[in-house]
């Protein structure tokens, strides 16, 4: 009996080990960008090379409006006009790997003194 415990303890380890390594079903990541761009042309570097970089990277472009209808909320700084989503098709990781790659921050670092973006990465379904 005890043996059969251990073993059927141990199978069940590696069977929850090897799941949670496994790619989830259903699982794409998100980047969700909302705030306000105070200087376009100051940024051009970054708008004229981040499509091609986001597409390379693998994601797809779901909502891009500049004129956000903000109903409730801070309608300045974080808060919009700007709002963009964008899935990538191999979850939150993959989101943060294009994110964290030294290219974005490359770009990131030519973006960000001339814009107020709240840049959120999550996880939900395809």
């Amino acid at each position: 009996m005890k043996k059969s415990f251990i073993v059927g303890l141990t199978a069940a380890s590696i069977g929850l080990a090897v799941g949670y390594q496994l790619p989830r079903t259903g699982s794409a990541g998100y980047v969700v960008i909302t705030g306000t761009t105070k200087n376009r042309e100051a940024a051009k570097e970054y708008f004229q090379n981040v499509n091609q970089f986001t597409k390379e990277c693998g994601f797809t472009t779901l909502v891009l409006d500049r004129n956000t209808d903000i109903r409730e909320g801070n309608k300045r700084g974080d808060g919009g006009p700007l709002t963009v989503i964008a899935r990538h098709p191999k979850g939150k990781d993959a989101v943060v790997n294009c994110y964290e790659s030294n290219e974005y921050q490359r770009l990131k670092a030519i973006r960000a003194p001339h814009t107020n973006w709240n840049f959120r990465i999550t996880e939900g379904t395809k």
